[in-house]
This record gives C-alpha cells, sequence and structure tokens, in this order.
C-alpha cells in the first residue's frame, strides 16, 4: 500500500478515535460523571480489523469452528480427481466484503500452495456490524507434497490475509496438521 494511503487511513483512525475520545467526554459530562455509565458498558469500543482461520462445521457445514493451533485439516476429493482443504474465515470488522488470500506451506519441505488472486473482493456472511465469515473456501492441496509421499499427519502453516477496498487489513497466522481420512 502506498505511504500516502497508509498515511491517510491512519489519520482517519485517529480522527475518529479522537472524536469518539471528546464526545464520551462530552457526555460523561453532561450526564455529571458518575459511574453508572461504566457500569452500563456504554463506553464505544473501537478495535482493529482481524481476521480468523477456521474450518467448516454445523449441521449445513456452513458455520465458523475455529481451529486451534496444531488442528487437524481434513483434505477432501469431490470426485474430479483434486484434492482441497476447507476453511472458513472470519473476518471482523471489513465490512461484508473483503479480499480473502490463504496459503499454506509444508513445513518439512517450504513449498507453499495458495488460494488464487481475486479481482474482486469476496462477498461475506456477515452475524452483526462487524463479524462476517467466507464459508466454505477451498484451497487446493496439488503441490503441497511430492507424489507418493504420505501426506497423513504433515505438518503445515497457514497464513491468512485480508483486506478490503478502504485499506482495511489484517493477517494471521497458526499450525495445523493434514489428514486423509476422509479420502
Amino acid at each position: 500500500m502506498p505511504f500516502a494511503k497508509k498515511l491517510r487511513n491512519r489519520a482517519s483512525a485517529w480522527m475518529r478515535l479522537s472524536s469518539l475520545g471528546l464526545l464520551a467526554l462530552w457526555s460523561s459530562a453532561c450526564s455529571g460523571g458518575g459511574d453508572e455509565d461504566e457500569e452500563a458498558g456504554e463506553s464505544p469500543s473501537i478495535t482493529e480489523p482481524s481476521v480468523e482461520v477456521g474450518t467448516p462445521g454445523g449441521d449445513d457445514g456452513l458455520a465458523f469452528i475455529p481451529l486451534e493451533p496444531g488442528g487437524t485439516l481434513y483434505i477432501e476429493t469431490f470426485g474430479q480427481g483434486g484434492t482441497h482443504v476447507l476453511f472458513a474465515i472470519r473476518c471482523n470488522g471489513f465490512g461484508n466484503r473483503a479480499f480473502v488470500n490463504v496459503s499454506l506451506t509444508n513445513l518439512e519441505t517450504g513449498v507453499e500452495v495458495s488460494t488464487p488472486d481475486t479481482s474482486r473482493p469476496q462477498l461475506l456472511v456477515c452475524h452483526d456490524d462487524r463479524t462476517c465469515d467466507l464459508v466454505p473456501l477451498l484451497v487446493m492441496m496439488g503441490g503441497i507434497a511430492e507424489p507418493g509421499v504420505d501426506r497423513d499427519g504433515l505438518r503445515v502453516r497457514v497464513a491468512v490475509e485480508a483486506h478490503n477496498v478502504d485499506g482495511d487489513r489484517a493477517e494471521v497466522e497458526t499450525e495445523g496438521v493434514l489428514s486423509t481420512e476422509l479420502l
């Protein structure tokens, strides 16, 4: 991202925080500054955009289930001979559309596979104004290991990067273990 755009984004965020701070101060002064507002938890909360890695779950396979560090990632096939891992990606603070990129790195060889870059932001399913999911997201596993090498138990690093057209961006990394149990 160009330096000028980063600077504008940070300045804009700072101005929003400053405005909210002044609003909270004014509100506190007007209400007598009592502890009632603090106890009610009415102070505004500003958080940075974030992204989380999960796997699909639930009755319909469209629920977000967080991936614990070192958790199992099941390799599956859908009848055309290719193998994939299904992910659920939670995007916090991006709105209902974001560019989401996922890569898996074989921790034994350093070989990486990833989702193809998209030219348009992907539509997310939102639960509220902040939390939206991309479920399912397929990552092709072709090439993660040499032919004939057992992928069951292979340790991988999962890296997720999300950004939107407004310049908000977040990244996360975790480790997982591939399983061929469902093949």
